[in-house]
């Protein structure tokens, strides 16, 4: 999943924004989210991506340009891509016998 699907993920499940109208030239501005849910998709984006966004915060003009910001942030940071909550596997951990 790229950072773009996942970015869109988070918007669509935390916002409930249209998946539709979540493409790369869409303005961030235009998605219905205010200041206060702005900050908040701040600390998601840090959470799902492993992150660590600067202290004066960042401003993206759209959703592509989100995208890319986050990807630089990565390389950057040296952050190992962590796989979606989907692709980490459903199943539960084996059990294992602890001679007990």
């Amino acid at each position: 999943m790229t950072t773009l699907e996942r970015l869109s993920r988070i918007l669509a499940q935390r916002y409930k924004v249209d998946p539709a109208r979540l493409t790369p030239d869409q303005p961030l501005a235009e998605l219905g989210i205010d200041s206060l849910g702005m900050v908040e998709m701040l600390f998601f984006i840090e959470e799902e991506f492993g992150v660590h966004l600067p202290s004066e915060g960042a401003a993206f003009g759209s959703l592509g340009e989100a995208a890319k910001y986050i990807d630089g942030l990565m390389a950057t940071q040296k952050v190992q891509p962590r796989p979606a909550p989907e692709q980490a596997g459903s199943s539960p951990p084996a059990a294992t016998d602890s001679g007990a």
